[in-house]
This record gives structure tokens, C-alpha cells and sequence, in this order.
């Protein structure tokens, strides 16, 4: 098998746009605003139901409400279809999304009818669960060399909501420490080169 330039340039442009995929997951979970900012073009779009309009204003947005309505997210990204031509990827990325909602937002966050669906014995009534499978479809350019997002819409395909019944100081979970953090506390700005 031949590796001619187009092929290395196809490479070198997929491994770049899903750097610009997975920082936007980073950024989210980490609440940075300059890194999520980094990963959209300042004239994109995004659409994501609770916000629909321009990129950097909802990365502002989004960090400063997934502070305001989450104790701890986490956003992994898979099953990433990328086509690419010349300046141009678009790309479905599915998603899958764990959200521990603060206890003062769950009828915010779920609606008023939540609660009386659950018979709470043995789970935290304070904490809840909100799982979230979706994809992002995506259009990222290469604008001056570097790629970002140009326009995002996100597509839900099911979620799941429930008390939590998180623990964190009793048996293994005792022991399973550190606990992840957001911003620059967490141990992963502890081991960058």
C-alpha cells in the first residue's frame, strides 16, 4: 500500500478536527471558557435546544450554567464519522453525557413532575442523574491552517433521569481518590509537560 500526499493530508486533517472535538468535551468538564472559546470559529453557530445562536457567546453561556446546574459532567464522544474535503469536515459524533445535577435544579432540569416518580428509599433525594445520548453534527473549516467549529447542532436521541445513588466515602469509593475537579485544580494541569 501507497501513502501518497492526499492520504497524509486527510490524516493530519482528521486527527486535527478530532483534537477540536474532544477539547470542546474537555472544556466543558473542566469549565474553561478560553478553551471552549478556542474550539469555535468567533462567527459559528451552535445549536444545542437550551441555547441556539452564535458560538462564542454559548461557550460563555454553557460554562457558566454547567457550573449553575452541575456538581460534576462528563462528555465522551464516539463513533465519529468524519468527511473531509479540502477545508471543509463534516462530521456525527455520538455522544454520551453523564450530568450530577445540584440539588436546587432538578425541577429546573427535569420539570415539575420528576420527583413523584420515584420511590426515593435507599437513593439521595438532594442529588440526581441526568445521562444524555445524542450526537453532534458538526461542521468544522480550516481557516489560516487551523480547523474549528463553524456550526454545531446537537441531536438527542434518549436520555435517562434518577436520584442518585452516589457513593463517594464508604468501601472502594474511599479509597478511589483523587476526586476530579473542575478548572485549573484538577490533577490533569498537574501532569502537562
Amino acid at each position: 500500500m501507497t501513502v501518497n500526499q492526499a492520504d497524509l493530508e486527510d490524516l493530519v486533517a482528521r486527527r486535527d478536527c478530532y483534537a477540536v472535538l474532544t477539547n470542546y468535551c474537555r472544556a466543558l468538564d473542566r469549565c474553561d471558557a478560553d478553551l471552549m472559546a478556542s474550539v469555535y470559529w468567533p462567527d459559528g453557530i451552535d445549536n444545542h435546544g437550551v441555547f441556539n445562536g452564535n458560538a462564542a457567546a454559548f461557550a460563555d453561556y454553557i460554562v457558566r450554567e454547567i457550573q449553575n446546574w452541575f456538581e460534576v459532567t462528563m462528555h465522551a464522544i464516539m463513533n465519529i464519522h468524519m468527511e473531509v474535503a479540502g477545508d471543509v469536515c463534516v462530521s456525527e459524533a455520538y455522544l454520551f453525557a453523564y450530568h450530577k445535577v445540584r440539588a436546587d435544579k432538578a425541577d429546573e432540569i427535569f420539570g415539575s413532575d420528576y420527583m413523584a416518580k420515584f420511590d426515593c428509599a435507599g437513593l439521595d433525594p438532594n442529588h440526581h442523574h441526568f445521562y444524555f445520548g445524542g450526537r453532534y453534527l458538526d461542521r468544522l473549516e480550516r481557516r489560516d491552517g487551523e480547523w474549528r467549529i463553524a456550526k454545531r447542532q446537537v441531536v438527542m436521541d434518549w436520555n435517562d433521569n434518577s436520584p442518585s445513588g452516589e457513593i463517594l466515602g464508604q468501601g472502594m469509593f474511599a479509597t478511589l481518590r483523587p476526586l476530579g475537579e473542575r478548572g485549573q485544580g484538577d490533577l490533569v494541569f498537574a501532569n502537562r509537560p
